[in-house]
């Protein structure tokens, strides 16, 4: 069934009987090869793989011991489930780097591996577990090595000597030849190590790194289509209430659920928003604890090879890694903050507005396309900030047309405005206040007020003001028609309840240059918020398939 070897310098009895005991099989092969530096490992577990009765063959070190009952029956069962794979392992990684030094990217580790030392027991964390299900990656640590020797193409090379990077070049070259390979996550055992290179391990990893320096970097090439599962952080500075752009997050998320995707929003949070999207199975985290971070209290802390260390009041501490596919950003100073923290995950950022600071684009390698909500902000970002145009994509505000169709509306005679009534908005509003007032109509305005000139505007008769909403639609489906700054959510929701709607362009100090009423276009469907989903997907499977 099982075959077991490894190298040691003495035989040990309680070893092998430890091996026995924690399998779950029946009787399983055991080859210890009695090994005091005669031999490189590379030619002890060659001589394994040839001298085994059975196809799946463990080659591991004999420092560790199983945290996990039945382990052999659990690799059988991988196997049986995925016949295809040939080298299984606890530990590795989905990237190699061109330096060969294939921890260089921690975002891109997978497994979880036990330590202990002096006395001290601590978890190497480098991703969440799958269960009984395998992460694909290009190499696997040569803690534990499992082998299905049908389904091998390369041995061992024995030109490396000694006992460090053989696993690299043992899994690389499988690889690179076709050979699937994998962390499993359901056997779980501890290394009675540290764990760490040496100088013996540097020197195999410069001449391996120059002697594949053509082939490298290579990583596990993904085939991702729009019903695979994608994990994604989206992060923006609110997430409270219902303006343009916590909306747009909100329905996006939304969309992306629905398109079998697990989804993280991080923001500032704790307001109506946020409990609305948590009744949607949508999860939200505060940006004071970004995943993989913890605010430190100075009661915490580390269990470290050094001991216990507690975290520092007020800082935030990194507690381990995420397993982010993607991380879609919203607004300049959390776009850099992300960049800072997970600057190893790729990113796609949206740009909200042309006129306000906190839109503007970060310019980061990391951030692979730029998501523009309107063509006007395509323009101005490749103009104004030198983006290539090719990294850009315009992709419309995402809206609900359950909530927004032309069932049930009416024209109950006033002009809707919605949105924050702050200084940008102040001229439009204004002119709205005279336009309105001139044909007969009354002026709606939904939204926080962070002005101080609201008060003197509702002294008009027919001028009328309401906070911000989430039923927003109970008023456009009954206005005449509706205004706004820019294209925004309320001309499109506008739109799709069968109302024109005048658009005002302006300045980043809200000085009205153009105004222009608009009918309702032909191609509403457009706007539809899981089309837009649908989009967005696409340019993240684009992303991560490259």
């Amino acid at each position: 069934m099982i075959t077991i070897g490894f190298s040691t310098r003495k035989i040990d009895n309680d070893f092998i009987n430890m091996i026995k005991k924690t399998s779950g099989v029946s009787n399983p092969e055991i080859i210890p090869v009695e090994n005091n530096g005669q031999f490189s490992l590379t030619e002890v577990y060659n001589k394994i793989l040839n001298d085994s009765k059975n196809d799946i063959i463990i080659l591991c070190h004999d420092d560790i011991y199983f945290d996990s009952k039945n382990w052999g029956q659990k690799i059988l069962k991988h196997f049986k489930r995925n016949p295809n794979y040939g080298i299984l392992g606890l530990a590795g990684t989905t990237h190699m780097p061109k330096s060969a030094k294939w921890w260089e990217d921690f975002s891109k580790m997978k497994g979880i591996v036990n330590h202990e030392h002096e006395g001290k027991k601590w978890e190497s964390k480098y991703s969440s577990s799958l269960g009984n299900q395998i992460d694909d990656v290009v190499l696997v640590d040569g803690l534990f090595i499992v082998v299905n020797k049908k389904n091998i193409k390369q041995s061992f090379n024995e030109e490396i000597g000694g006992f460090h990077f053989y696993d690299v070049d043992f899994s690389f070259r499988n690889f690179i030849d076709d050979v699937k390979i994998g962390v499993m996550y359901d056997v779980r055992v501890t290394h009675k190590s540290i764990g760490q290179t040496n100088e013996q391990w540097e020197k195999n990893r410069e001449v391996f790194a120059e002697k594949y320096k053509e082939v490298l970097p290579v990583k596990v090439k993904r085939n991702l289509t729009i019903d695979s599962p994608i994990k994604i952080l989206l992060s923006c500075l609110f997430f409270k209430t219902f303006t343009g752009s916590e909306m747009y997050v909100y329905e996006l998320a939304k969309g992306l659920k629905k398109l079998n995707c697990d989804v993280t929003v991080l923001s500032d949070i704790d307001g109506p928003l946020s409990e609305i999207a948590k009744k949607q199975d949508i999860k939200v985290t505060p940006l004071s604890e970004p995943p993989g971070y913890k605010l430190g209290d100075g009661v915490w802390g580390f269990n470290t090879p050094q001991g216990f260390v507690a975290s520092k009041p007020n800082m935030i501490h990194k507690i381990g890694e995420v397993n982010f596919d993607i991380i879609h950003t919203q607004h300049t100073p959390v776009t850099n903050h992300i960049c800072q923290m997970y600057p190893n995950i790729p990113k796609i950022s949206t740009i909200h507005s042309e006129v306000i600071s906190l839109e503007e684009p970060v310019i980061n390698d990391n951030i692979v396309k730029y998501i523009c909500i309107r063509p006007e902000i395509q323009e101005h970002i490749i103009n104004n900030f030198k983006i290539d145009k090719d990294k850009t994509e315009v992709i419309y505000n995402p809206i609900d047309t359950n909530r927004f169709n032309t069932k049930n509306t009416k024209d109950d005679g006033y002009i809707l405005f919605v949105g924050s009534i702050d200084y940008l908005r102040e001229n439009t509003i204004k002119d709205l206040v005279d336009y309105s007032k001139s044909i007969g109509k009354e002026l709606w305005l939904v939204g926080d007020n962070k002005s101080d000139y609201l008060v003197s505007l509702v002294e008009n008769q027919h001028v009328k003001h309401f906070p911000s909403t989430d039923k927003v639609e109970m008023f456009v489906k009954n206005c005449s028609e509706t205004a706004g700054i820019l294209l925004g959510r309320t001309t499109i929701e506008g739109w799709l309840c069968g109302k024109s709607g005048w658009i005002y362009n302006v300045d980043e100090n809200g000085h009205i240059f153009s105004k222009e009423k608009f009918d309702i276009p032909e191609d509403v469907s457009k706007f539809n918020y899981m089309e837009i989903a649908k989009k967005i997907k696409e340019e993240y499977i684009k992303i991560l398939n490259d």
